[in-house]
């Protein structure tokens, strides 16, 4: 039977022979988001920084790549024809967008090529924007900050980063600029990106019978043994639930929070349902900060409707290194519908991920380019259907000709993970392939790379460009991909090899022979280099 159609007791959601197996108790019947794993959380990404990513412990490729980058800025450009439109705001202010625990900035960096494209190249050029990356871990915030290909954009005043703790901060204090973003001086809408962030954030579990309201309180235990290979943070521990009976009208400290409750005790039964109460109150914060003016715009698991939650079982906690849970899209909309608000979901069930849209504004606005811009792109091809697509596509990659292979390219929006994993199947064309499109493979691999955001996580994709391109004559533009692996990659024999390479193709000798020398110092028994070395000595 899968986890999310178990039954239960009311009174318990594990029968007292399990609890005996469970082991030593460690923290007994808490309401979930007061649990000790979410301290073990906050120490996890505090640790772990950038590496939570350069590492893969943590996912992140379906909410960074180009493609929703691309779906995002379009819709916030719709967003942004509706603002335009509207008579009460300031257009010489600045219009501020913000990123929820934005782990290590890809996201950022690829929707800011995007976006700002659309609009230098449009009627609404002259709004003014600020773009602030946040999250809570210091790391994170220094990574961002020594980061070249963030530089320019902190240098041109359109970004900024800020530490900002979602569960509690109710100002955003920039680092780059020294500006405070603090109650009474916003005079714009609030713009707000939560890609793969509420699933990680605290968050309760109630569950109705007989329309009666509980909520679901959650025991941690010590295993008597440890999986050596489970390196998440909850390696050796276990997890339980059982149930008290509560009112739910004043459970919270807002009213609007237990409106939801009392909602769903109304219209659900013998159904478990999730609150994501510490995204809930980061809303509510941002919100008043931004006079009722925001649009939310976040990419999850999660539900959308009372039907997908029926049946509910209180949530398994997914580990990847931290924990996550699905998250209660249709909670938040309820929240937003409460305070005069509206929400857009898919009309499809996604299977990976979901992207939904929260509207709100303290003036009459109905969001129709906002809207359309939302159904058009996301309903069409969204940011899900794009990753299934993808999966299907790329197991056939050796059986399409070259000209479908950088077709696909084209729609991934130069994704630079397919160029990565086509790589070897086009090396091998190039030479044995007539009428090979070697111009397209070369204008493939510069607008990969105008959308790629190297963090040194396996897969050195600067080596693999600057090797390609040595190969095909583009010896200036093999440099710059070069030396940008030796930037996030350090030193190595192969790649100082290659950049000797395009220096001798250059005929500038010696530079040539200062990179062979540094080849072979970094490994005395490298053939190519010694070989290289000799010729050059020659000359």
């Amino acid at each position: 039977m899968s986890e999310k159609n178990k039954k239960y007791n009311i009174t318990t959601v594990t029968k007292s022979k399990d609890k005996e197996k469970a082991g030593v108790i460690v923290e007994a019947e808490k309401p979930l988001s007061k649990s000790m794993l979410w301290e073990l959380q906050t120490e996890f990404f505090s640790n772990q920084g950038p590496e939570a990513w350069i590492k893969g412990i943590v996912p992140q490729y379906i909410t960074t790549n180009p493609y929703i980058a691309n779906q995002y800025a379009k819709t916030v450009f719709g967003y942004l024809r509706d603002y335009a439109a509207r008579e009460d705001i300031d257009k010489n202010t600045v219009i501020y967008i913000m990123e929820l625990a934005a782990g290590v900035g890809r996201f950022t960096y690829t929707f800011l090529k995007r976006f700002l494209h659309m609009i230098e190249n449009s009627s609404l050029k002259g709004l003014k924007f600020k773009y602030i990356v946040s999250d809570f871990a210091e790391r994170n915030i220094e990574y961002w900050q020594n980061h070249s290909f963030l530089k320019p954009y902190f240098e041109s005043g359109v970004l900024d980063c800020a530490t900002f703790d979602i569960s509690k901060d109710e100002e955003v204090k920039l680092r780059y600029s020294g500006e405070i973003l603090s109650s009474g001086k916003m005079k714009n809408p609030l713009i707000l990106f939560a890609n793969y962030t509420f699933d990680s954030l605290p968050q309760d579990t109630f569950y109705v019978k007989d329309e009666e309201l509980f909520e679901g309180l959650i025991t941690v235990t010590s295993k008597e043994t440890r999986d050596p290979n489970d390196k998440s943070i909850l390696a050796g521990l276990d997890y339980y639930y059982t149930d008290k009976k509560i009112d739910g009208s004043d459970y919270y400290e807002d009213k609007n929070f237990n409106n939801v409750l009392m909602h769903y005790k109304n219209s659900l039964e013998d159904t478990a349902f999730y609150m994501p109460i510490i995204g809930l109150r980061c809303i509510s914060r941002l919100r008043k900060l931004f006079n009722d003016d925001v649009i939310l715009i976040s990419a999850d698991k999660g539900y959308k409707n009372e039907e997908s939650m029926a049946g509910n079982y209180h949530p398994f906690l997914s580990k990847h290194g931290c924990i996550s849970m699905t998250v209660n899209f249709h909670a938040l909309e309820l929240y937003f519908k409460g305070l005069g608000g509206k929400a857009i979901h898919s009309i499809y069930e996604h299977e990976n991920v979901n992207v939904s849209l929260f509207l709100l504004s303290k003036n009459n606005n109905d969001f129709v380019e906002t809207s359309m811009a939302y159904n058009e792109i996301i309903e069409g091809i969204g940011p899900d259907d794009f990753y299934i697509m993808k999966k299907a596509i790329m197991p056939l990659s050796k059986s399409l000709t070259t000209k479908e292979l950088l077709t696909f390219l084209r729609f991934t929006v130069w994704d630079s993970r397919t160029l990565l994993e086509l790589y070897n199947i086009l090396l091998e064309r190039i030479p044995t392939e007539e009428n090979f499109p070697k111009d397209e493979l070369i204008d493939a691999i510069k607008n990969i790379w105008e959308h790629y955001f190297p963090i040194g996580e396996e897969g050195d994709l600067g080596y693999h460009f600057g090797s390609i391109l040595g190969y095909l004559g583009q010896d200036n533009d093999a440099l710059r991909f070069l030396e940008s692996s030796l930037e996030f990659y350090g030193e190595c024999p192969e790649t100082n090899y290659e950049i000797a390479l395009c220096y001798y193709n250059l005929q500038q000798i010696d530079k040539a022979l200062e990179y062979t020398e540094k080849s072979l110092v970094l490994d005395p028994d490298f053939e190519e280099g010694k070989n290289l070395k000799n010729i050059l000595k020659a000359i």
